[in-house]
């Protein structure tokens, strides 16, 4: 039996790019290592300079980079390539709720499922295709 949790984070994903050419299956398996976290109003979620840990997909709330609405998922470029974060990602005034995926298991994806990659490179600066 699927947990209600995995199901809940299934679904987010499946609602956003590039989750959503993936398959059932995949979803499924990327559900079961994505981890739920909330960021309080104002919380740094990544410092200029730093190299992502995970991959954050927003699912409710907003962050923000210089002030500016973040893209819906941040930062691929620097959870993958290990390229420092350009700019502060900080939590909106709302708060944040997101899913993480952790580095290793976003290599196990890139690695087995081609089609993220590619919509990952293919996510524009505002995190839509």
């Amino acid at each position: 039996m699927i947990a209600v949790d995995t199901v809940r984070k299934l679904l987010a994903l499946s609602a956003a790019r590039p989750f959503d050419v993936l398959t059932e299956s995949e979803l499924l398996l990327i559900a079961m290592h994505a981890h739920q976290r909330h960021f309080a109003p104002g919380a740094t979620i990544f410092a200029a300079g730093q190299i992502a840990d995970m991959l954050v997909i927003t699912i409710a709330g907003e962050a923000h980079v210089l002030g500016e609405r973040a893209p819906a998922i941040f930062d691929p470029a620097s959870a993958l390539f290990g390229l420092p974060v350009p700019d502060a990602i900080v939590a909106g005034p709302d708060g944040l709720e997101a899913l993480c995926l952790a580095k290793p298991h976003l290599f196990t994806i890139a690695r087995e499922c081609p089609d993220f990659v590619v919509g990952l490179v293919a996510l524009g600066s505002d995190g839509t295709a």
